[in-house]
């Protein structure tokens, strides 16, 4: 319906029930409308949650299968490295001879009340610059150890009557040539036998049968040395 009484004489028009009916309407489409968005949302917030949950779950096999294929692969390794050292320990069963020989280490002397950790004391320089320097303490000091020697290689000498063995030292308990260290010896020389003296033996280059008795020639070279005061190294 026009009405003239309109302020500023603009024509207002009175809603009518065809008006209010439409725009009642429209109203319910929206909502109808947001509450199938809000649906639509949330179904898609429980579909994403499912595959986060799935895709975790097939990581997790992917994972699983992936670690039996590294624990496979470790097993045949090992296998492979038995069946080796078998072979080679069988090949060198007649000739493989344990031997030990004195091998340096170092020590040092106890450690005093007057540095730190890493035997450094701190002083101020004459530039008021704050410096260290070592220890009167950090003093080192070389005493002999056993060592665990095996024979790696072997052949007879250039007359063919004698026969020369090389040692290499034992660096870990698994029999691989990379685990020892270089190291030779002619065995006819250099053999250790009950009666002959320390103090005529070659350090360097002597290697016993009895384990004992290398540390016997140990305790003789380090007869100097009072175990109470010092300290292995790392």
């Amino acid at each position: 319906m026009y009405n003239c009484d309109h302020y500023d004489n603009e024509p207002y028009y009175e809603p009518t029930i065809a008006d209010e009916i439409l725009i009642e309407f429209q109203q319910k489409m929206k909502d109808a409308l947001l509450e199938n968005v809000k649906l639509d949302i949330k179904n898609i917030k429980i579909e994403n949650e499912k595959l986060k949950q799935e895709n975790t779950y097939l990581k997790s096999e992917i994972n699983k299968i992936e670690q039996k294929e590294r624990d496979l692969e470790t097993k045949k390794l090992n296998l492979e490295r038995q069946v080796k050292n078998e072979r080679l320990a069988k090949l060198m069963a007649d000739f493989q001879v344990i031997m030990y020989r004195p091998d340096r280490i170092s020590v040092k002397l106890p450690k005093c009340d007057k540095c730190d950790g890493n035997r450094k004391i701190k002083f101020i320089s004459p530039l008021s610059k704050i410096m260290y320097e070592s220890c009167t303490c950090d003093v080192s000091k070389s005493v002999y150890n056993v060592e665990e020697y095996i024979c790696t290689e072997f052949r007879l000498n250039r007359d063919n009557n004698k026969m020369l063995m090389w040692y290499k030292m034992k660096q870990s308990d698994d029999y691989d040539y990379a685990s020892y260290r270089s190291g030779s010896s002619d065995l006819a020389e250099s053999i250790y036998k009950d009666g002959m003296k320390f103090e005529n033996l070659d350090k360097g280059y002597t290697y016993f049968k009895s384990k004992d008795d290398c540390q016997k020639y140990c305790d003789y070279l380090n007869r100097d040395i009072n175990e109470d005061e010092v300290e292995l190294l790392d």
